[in-house]
Parts: C-alpha cells; structure tokens; sequence
C-alpha cells in the first residue's frame, strides 16, 4: 500500500481528479480557500490486489471515496453464522463511492474490513481527514458553510445506502426506517441545521449498521442467485 499526501502531485491534476467528488466540487463551488484546507487533510492510497486498506475493529477518523479499481467489504468470518456467505463481500465498492463513513459518524470501531478485489491491478482511493468535521461549534478551520455541504453529502449518501437495502427487503422491519426520520424544516444556512442535519446522519448511520448485520450475518440471504442479485442492486 502506498500512501502519498496530494501536495505530492501537481495542483491541476488534483483538481481534474476531485472534480467528480460532489463533496469537494461542492466545497470548492462555496470557498476555493475552505477547498484548500480540505485538501491539506486528504491523501491518495495505491493498493495491490488483496490489500487491505481497513480492518475491522479499526478506530479513527477517515473518510474515504474509491477513484480507481474495485473494493470488498468483508464481515468477520467468525462472527457469521454461515460460511459461505462469510466468504462473499458484504458489498462491492465501485469509482465515485463514498465510504468509512458509520465509524466516523459513530466514533466507534470500524464493523467491516474492506480489500482491494483481487481483480484490481491498481486501486486508488482518495481518504479524507474528518476531524475538522467532528466539532460543530469550531469554524476555525471550516466554517458554517463547508460544515453544511459535508453533512448534507453523509446524509444523501447513507439515505441512497437504505433505499438499496430497501428496495430489495421492502417487507423487512428496517426497510421504512430511515423514512419514519423527521426532517429538519427549520432555517436553513444556519447552525441549526447543521446540528439537524449530523443528528440525521448518525441516526441514519445506525440504521444501516443494523442492515449490514443482518446481511454480514447471511439470514437476508436464500440462496447464492439472492446474494448476486442483492450485489448487483448495490452497483445500480
């Protein structure tokens, strides 16, 4: 695994890369300085084949978006009550997908572990820094805006996660769970709903945990044709 900080690679050229992040093109769009910043926390990894890039049980503060390659998210084995599901991803991470981003919210250990495919020659991945995301009332760094833009990508990113689960689940006890979640109808552009809108993703984040557990654990999968199609649905 290589990790290199994007000072290392010429300006231009990390702008033509970050440009298809919504994250940081929406950032850049509200503060080209508040973008700089963001970028100063922000690393590229190079993975082989079958590398890991997160553990299980794993505690920090990364976010992570895939540019390049292809990425499994892997349960531990032994916490599966079915082997041959164990052996299978739990989901497969494709280009332009957000993810790290439960234990983040959470601040608890990280649940999954996640590969680089062995099919992958070349996986890059852009981690992304996210203390300066944690403290709602420090606008030292990030302010009131930048803050809004990166809370309001968690919460659109977890809620099409749940749409996933629930489209193919839709008589699971989850699958209207993240629906019955009251939105923030107050102000907008304000302090308010930046609280508003981390509570959402955390509650959002927890709902998904609970999905990801019953899947990690194989009882939503019948068959192997249910896994596959399951898989399929995530990379729609």
């Amino acid at each position: 695994m290589d990790i290199k900080p994007l000072s290392d690679y010429p300006r231009d050229a990390v702008d033509r890369l970050l440009n298809v992040i919504h994250l940081f093109r929406d950032i850049r769009a509200t503060s080209e300085w508040q973008y700089d910043v963001l970028l100063k926390r922000s690393r590229l990894v190079s993975l082989q084949a079958g590398e890991q890039l997160l553990n299980a049980g794993d505690v920090d503060q990364w976010v992570y978006f895939l540019l390049r390659g292809e990425l499994h998210v892997q349960m531990d084995a032994e916490a599966s009550t079915s082997a041959p599901i164990a052996d299978r991803p739990l989901a497969v991470i494709r280009p332009g997908e957000l993810f790290g981003d439960l234990s983040m919210l959470l601040a608890e250990p990280r649940s999954a572990t996640v590969v680089a495919s062995s099919g992958s020659r070349d996986t890059q991945v852009l981690g992304v820094d996210c203390t300066l995301f944690s403290d709602l009332d420090d606008f030292s760094l990030l302010h009131l805006p930048t803050k809004l833009v990166f809370y309001r990508n968690m919460v659109h990113s977890l809620r099409w996660k749940l749409e996933v689960y629930r489209s193919k689940y839709p008589q699971h006890q989850l699958a209207d769970s993240h629906r019955k979640l009251k939105l923030y109808t107050g102000p907008k552009n304000c302090r308010g709903e930046l609280v508003a809108l981390s509570e959402q993703a955390r509650d959002l984040a927890r709902i998904l945990l609970s999905w990801n557990a019953e899947f990690g654990s194989g009882e939503l999968m019948d068959d192997e044709s249910d896994m596959s199609d399951f898989l399929e649905s995530m990379l729609s």
